[in-house]
């Protein structure tokens, strides 16, 4: 008992030290270095992500300048300007039309980033305005609102939110003494900004600002609804050049100046979201290293007790046997080992007996039943009689009565005549037909049988007794329930390398429920199914489906087997599926 519980308990801790020892140790090991990798992962990633940004805004920026510095450069087009109130009213329609197809052909060239261009003089307080849906011209004040900053200084490109979007402005002065002439300004494409935040936004829950040279947010802005990060903005310092990494209680901030200032450009990712990624790491650490211990210590556990406990009760329960005739193996552990040793020389013993006087028992009593069955009636007597009474039908002239028993005397022969199991499709087919002729006589004028078989398949060999008895049970259970008239098809055909036969009865079927039930009897081997009702006297059982199943694969395996249709009130169909034997198979059986 001692070296047993010895071998389980080292078995055990072997395998606990095995596979708790490198999991803690690699669990502590990613717990303290997960959350600086991520941490340096994710900086690594965003200051990648703030300068592409900021080189995607220069450009649009360098974009803008050029856009404005081209028309600012025009000098027909300035000189148009000066001319828009030109007494002639077709020299001003003119003028006009030249500002406009001049500012539309701007326009179109760069519509792929902006959706709306004006034009602003101010000496006449005129504007033009060139979009998608066409120009205008309108009078303008620019004391208040976004164009007032062109009054107090020149300015070369700023930007202001408006309720149609962000635009962007630039102030035209005279070169000499820096008098306002008037003004551009863009209303840049929403998809710019949406661009700046698919570059920037690679966490759910980060959020992207964007304020102007006067710190003003922009409606660039991802995330705006999180006011506290907003608050937070204002005291941020932000550096001139370079791009900024900025750590408080709750964010991480990467800042930068776009263009010397013209633009700001903030993100924000919760701390919480570097430590959710930490976590989940340490935690998967955590849980797969719990669950390898527990694993571990179960499994030991199971497998221990699954080894000793099984042996120990099955050799106990061998060893209670008093058989002293069976020579036992020589036992040299006194472990579980030597334990599955006994219980193997009595496991050994007990076969060998069942083999040997329970088998044979039951052969003996199968035979001898056998015997006394056969002795019961001598068949060549009965056939013999059989004879006698047809030709006394001959001699009193009554031929249906010899052609009956000269019938039942072919089905006798053929019963009880010996050899190998297999017969010839043809021999089967025969004693089919003469069990059907039987049974048209006694049901004369109200059954119609039909059989086909194909020549081909007649030559060919199926276990003895598997058409007569699915025709029999046609008639016990589909017909002789049925009133009016009966039919009964019986086809024979090969398909491929198979043979198909076909059992067909417009008899008066079955419920599924019962159609299931045999199914799954056939599938399981139950003997319980029966072709056709015992007789009310109990003298006689007949031949079973799961008999002829059970056959069939005995002789050809899974290649054969019965199929069953059926349907309440409209009769049941048998299929078999049987193979081609070749000639050499012929030859050998």
């Amino acid at each position: 008992m001692r070296r047993r519980i010895g071998i389980r308990f080292k078995l055990m801790v072997l395998m606990i030290c095995l596979t708790t020892l490198p999991v803690v140790t690699v669990t502590w090991i990613a717990t303290n270095n997960t959350r600086q990798s991520v941490e340096q992962e994710i900086v690594s990633a965003n200051i990648s992500r703030m300068e592409w940004a900021n080189q995607y805004l220069n450009e649009l920026i360098v974009q803008l300048n050029i856009l404005f510095y081209t028309v600012q450069i025009n000098t027909e087009l300035m000189d148009s300007l000066q001319q828009m109130d030109y007494p002639n009213s077709s020299v001003q329609l003119s003028i006009q039309k030249y500002i406009g197809d001049t500012l539309t052909s701007v326009f179109y060239s760069n519509s792929r980033k902006i959706d709306d261009f004006t034009l602003y003089i101010h000496e006449n307080k005129r504007a033009v305005s060139v979009n998608h849906v066409g120009r205008f011209i309108s009078s303008m004040e620019i004391e208040t609102g976004p164009w007032s900053r062109m009054l107090t200084t020149p300015t070369n490109i700023y930007f202001k939110q408006e309720e149609q979007g962000i635009y962007a402005f630039h102030s035209m002065n005279r070169f000499e003494d820096q008098e306002l002439l008037g003004g551009l300004s863009v209303r840049i494409n929403r998809k710019v900004w949406d661009e700046v935040g698919d570059i920037l936004e690679s966490e759910s829950d980060s959020s992207v600002f964007l304020s102007n040279d006067e710190g003003e947010l922009l409606s660039g802005t991802k995330n705006e609804h999180e006011t506290d990060v907003g608050s937070l903005l204002k005291s941020l310092r932000v550096p001139d050049s370079g791009l900024s990494f900025q750590k408080t209680d709750k964010y991480y901030f990467f800042m930068q100046k776009v263009n010397n200032g013209k633009l700001t450009l903030v993100k924000a990712i919760p701390i919480t979201t570097i430590n959710r990624s930490a976590q989940a790491t340490i935690h998967a650490g955590i849980v797969t290293g719990s669950i390898f211990v527990a694993a571990s210590v179960i499994l030991s556990i199971l497998f221990s007790l699954r080894i000793s406990k099984p042996i120990i009760s099955l050799a106990r329960t061998m060893r209670t046997t008093d058989i002293q005739s069976f020579a036992m193996k020589t036992v040299n552990n006194r472990d579980e080992i030597g334990l599955l040793e006994h219980g193997y020389n009595s496991m050994m013993k007990r076969m060998k007996d069942l083999v040997e006087v329970e088998y044979q028992g039951r052969i003996d009593v199968k035979t001898a039943q056998l015997k006394t069955l056969q002795a019961q009636i001598n068949p060549h007597f009965l056939n013999n009689t059989l004879q006698l009474i047809g030709g006394m039908a001959l001699e009193k002239n009554v031929p249906e009565i010899y052609r009956v028993t000269r019938v039942i005397g072919e089905l006798l022969r053929y019963s009880i005549s010996l050899g190998n199991d297999l017969v010839p499709y043809s021999d089967e087919v025969k004693h089919m037909e003469n069990y059907i002729f039987i049974q048209e006589q006694r049901f004369t004028g109200r059954c119609q049988v039909v059989v086909e078989c194909e020549e081909i398949v007649l030559a060919n060999k199926l276990p003895k007794f598997i058409l007569q008895p699915l025709v029999e049970n046609a008639f016990e259970h589909g017909l002789q329930k049925k009133e009016g008239k009966w039919s009964v098809e019986i086809r024979i055909k090969r398909v491929g390398k198979r043979i198909l036969i076909a059992v067909q009865d417009d008899g008066v079927g079955m419920e599924e429920e019962k159609l299931n039930q045999i199914r799954t009897e056939l599938s399981s081997g139950n003997d319980n199914i029966r072709m056709a009702d015992e007789e009310q006297s109990g003298t006689r059982k007949s031949i079973g489906l799961n008999n002829v199943n059970s056959r069939m694969k005995l002789h050809f395996g899974e290649r054969s087997g019965i199929r069953m249709y059926s349907k309440l009130g409209k009769g049941t169909l048998v299929l078999i599926v049987l193979p081609i034997l070749d000639k050499e198979e012929l030859h050998r059986v």
